[in-house]
């Protein structure tokens, strides 16, 4: 049975003591406004744009973004867009079952299935693979052992991964996923995406606010050089754990950021923000006063499009007027 074993390092009681304040704060301020759909819909993207890119989708930010909104990806290889969409797909997929008491196979299966359908270089596609493989300097198991070493993970994941920090058994369950190796591509993404679901299911992102994806990217390097210290060099668990706690830190401080750049943490909003709201808000908090037609070059909108991002906002309160008729100027109360 699998049963990781690990010495935590001193300074990763201090991350989780961070983290667990950070989370707290951002909870607290998230029940005053309801708004947090549009964070969702900004961490849906992020996660999907950074598990991606680090598999070499070159989809831009703004580019999946669009997808979500219905728009097309053009110039960029269908491969790509395939793998955005899927990844967009699965993450909604996910945060229906955030309360799901198992992870089970059929679970796993399908996730790598509903991710590698047109965005997988080798298949089976929703199948463990039935040769053995190597991905970079790590050597998966030997094929014949995935199914049981697979069901050994997911049975630790429903006993032993229920006595440690939600922070801790995502990360553990996302090495020892990649470890296993259990599929011929994507395995990857799926590892990431199974780390978000363990944080969703464990009650650490009841939001679905964080984007844990956005930073392993960011730090590529990084993250593929505390995989290999485990999984290559034999280096104790602590490390990766340690590694982790530093992205998981960093991602809720992204997270709060952004709360504050919208200048709305803390003022009772009745108003579920767009992300062309969320930027109209940000370009009034960097610019200060603007007239409808800057507002609308800034949103690349035309005029009664930017009046249309505008009329909630002004009957939420959130925005007021100085001046009248063509010299109104719109501004952040």
């Amino acid at each position: 049975m699998y049963k990781p074993e690990f010495k935590v390092p001193a300074r990763v009681y201090r991350l989780l003591e961070s983290i667990t304040e950070i989370k707290e704060q951002i909870r607290a301020s998230a029940v005053k406004v309801p708004w947090v759909p549009s964070l969702v819909k900004d961490a849906m993207a992020r996660a999907a744009w950074g598990s991606t890119a680090i598999e070499g989708c070159t989809l831009s930010l703004e580019a999946v973004k669009g997808l979500m909104e219905g728009k097309k990806a053009l110039g960029y290889p269908n491969k790509d867009v395939r793998m955005a969409q899927n990844y967009l797909a699965a993450l909604e997929w996910l945060q229906k079952r955030e309360k799901a008491a198992h992870v089970t196979e059929k679970d796993v299966l399908f996730l790598h299935k509903l991710m590698g359908e047109g965005a997988c270089d080798d298949g089976p596609i929703g199948a463990y693979r039935r040769l053995d493989v190597r991905a970079g300097l790590h050597v998966g198991a030997p094929w014949k052992q995935v199914p049981g070493l697979m069901r050994d993970l997911l049975h630790w994941l429903d006993t032993g991964a229920k006595d440690l920090p939600a922070v801790f058994s995502s990360a553990i369950l996302h090495l020892r996923f990649v470890g296993i190796h259990p599929f011929r591509d994507g395995n990857g993404r799926v590892a990431r995406a199974l780390a978000t679901w363990q944080l969703y299911r464990a009650g650490f992102d009841t939001l679905h606010v964080f984007a844990l994806d956005e930073v392993l990217l960011e730090n590529r390097a990084l993250y593929i050089k505390a995989l290999q210290r485990v999984q290559v060099e034999g280096e104790d668990l602590g490390s990766w754990l340690e590694f982790m706690s530093e992205a998981v830190l960093e991602t809720l401080e992204r997270v709060q950021g952004r709360m504050t750049a919208l200048g709305l943490k803390d003022n009772g909003l009745t108003v579920s923000l767009t992300l062309r709201q969320e930027k109209l808000l940000r370009t009034l908090r960097e610019r200060g006063p603007l007239g409808i037609r800057e507002i609308a070059r800034a949103l690349r909108v035309t005029a009664p499009g930017a009046h249309y991002a505008l009329k909630p906002l002004l009957k939420a309160g959130a925005i007021s007027t100085e001046g009248a008729h063509k010299n109104t100027k719109y501004l952040l109360k």
